[in-house]
């Protein structure tokens, strides 16, 4: 993977600004990112719904109305 110092761009006093990532760490940590938004929104959907549909059943509701 390369060298996996961590890089920071600093300020003229010397403080920590911004943190250089590599491109293959980048990608994870969106990755990360985004499977940690769909754990949330699945749990909000959890909270708020009164009754889950299986995937089965809302496929066959979309091929009903055509949007499949």
């Amino acid at each position: 993977m390369g060298n996996t110092a961590t890089k920071f761009i600093v300020t003229a006093q010397g403080q920590r600004e911004a943190v250089l990532l590599d491109l293959a760490s980048y990608r994870r940590l969106l990755r990360r990112l985004e499977d940690l938004e769909d754990a949330l929104t699945l749990d909000r959907a959890e909270d708020s719904s009164r009754k889950l549909l299986s995937y089965q059943r809302v496929r066959k509701r979309l091929k009903r109305a055509g949007k499949l």
